[in-house]
């Protein structure tokens, strides 16, 4: 996310490269880029994923390690809109102690923030502004359409595609969320002794990472995700690398103390009820495969049940399979569903790092010593 300009709210601070809707580099940070973290601060966990370049630039990143860490009552308060966290040193330190019972070596990570606390919108300019001069009409719009002060937003846009009924148009998406949502991230973070370099909304990550996983477990057409929290549920559907639809509902029941088959029952009442919303918008259709995220995505018997009452393909998300075939710390195991969101960010963090850095310029993973 672009932070706001402390004196003027009619002009953004950073001029930031294309490529990158969701969020950016936020400030040259001068640190060894061959290890980046993607860390998702959940309601009840942390989870991260660390990615670390190999030897040549030309094979695939490695997964270097990942892991789950719960997170004390309170640390993270639930409410309708999404997550916020109300003791960042509390969170600071389940990142702490995750990075160091992993060995994680990365010291820059990639946060993010619900979706459901941001504002998107679409707007149609000229294709031949320069970027200087879309910062400035998208934050003059901004300051018409976007609910926060802004001297309080956090604010990112990206050109996305030509008008099709008139090419001398681009249409630019911006995202926007308070300020707050970000700092608190990355007061976390700092508070795990990690710096932040990207901020971007959940959904992209997800959608990034789910992408990523297509050649292997998705086949053709858009992508339907269930990410299923331990207080919510969130369907997506996903085109390429683009969200075309995100909802999020929170739990109408209390689903720790029930059976297993009990939470499966209902989790797949809550998918059918999102997915079907979905397959209502004209520009979605219905579905034909779906994936599963999120830490109850592993809930036994979830996965066939939702293939047999949704008559869907149904995979559970596994982003270590297509990380490349170096080790693996620590070895596979049940948390993979709930790694795609750390996944996606971990990614964003290379892509954000691949502006300044050409694979001319590309060095070899170090290993150094644990933080």
């Amino acid at each position: 996310m672009r932070l706001p300009k402390r004196k003027s709210s009619s002009q953004l601070r950073v001029p930031r490269p294309r490529g990158m809707i969701g969020g950016f580099l936020r400030r040259s940070l001068g640190v060894d880029r061959r290890v980046f973290a993607g860390v998702d601060i959940g309601t009840s966990a942390i989870k991260l994923v660390e990615l670390s370049r190999p030897a040549a630039p030309a094979k695939t990143l490695r997964a270097r390690t990942w892991g789950v860490e719960p997170l004390p009552p309170g640390a993270v308060e639930t409410a309708h809109t999404g997550a916020n966290i109300s003791d960042p040193g509390a969170v600071g330190e389940a990142i702490r102690r995750l990075r160091s019972r992993l060995g994680a070596k990365a010291r820059v990570a990639a946060l993010a923030v619900p979706h459901s606390v941001a504002v998107t919108k679409t707007l149609r300019m000229d294709a031949g502004c320069t970027d200087e001069e879309m910062e400035v009409e998208v934050a003059v719009e901004a300051e018409r359409h976007i609910p926060f002060p802004p001297d309080e937003t956090a604010l990112d846009f990206e050109p996305s595609r030509l008008c099709l009924d008139d090419p001398a148009l681009v249409e630019v998406d911006v995202v926007a969320c308070h300020l707050d949502q970000v700092r608190q991230r990355e007061a976390a973070a700092s508070a795990g002794g990690l710096r932040t370099a990207v901020v971007e909304l959940d959904t992209t990550a997800l959608a990034r990472a789910a992408h990523w996983l297509r050649p292997r477990r998705t086949g053709a057409g858009p992508i339907f995700v269930a990410a299923l929290g331990a207080r919510a549920t969130t369907v997506l559907v996903i085109n390429g690398e683009e969200v075309i639809f995100a909802r999020r509902e929170p739990f109408a029941n209390e689903l720790p103390n029930f059976p297993p088959a009990a939470v499966a029952e209902e989790l797949v009442r809550e998918i059918g009820r999102l997915t079907h919303l979905a397959a209502s918008v004209p520009s979605v259709g219905e579905p034909a495969r779906l994936l599963l995220v999120g830490g109850r995505a592993g809930t036994p018997g979830l996965a066939a049940l939702a293939a047999q009452r949704l008559d869907l393909a149904v995979d559970l998300a596994d982003p270590a399979i297509p990380l490349g075939d170096g080790p693996r710390q620590p070895p596979r195991d049940d948390a993979g569903p709930q790694l795609l969101t750390a996944c996606g960010l971990a990614l964003r963090g290379w892509t954000a790092f691949a502006v300044e850095d050409s694979p001319a310029h590309a060095t070899a993973p170090e290993e150094d010593g644990p933080p």
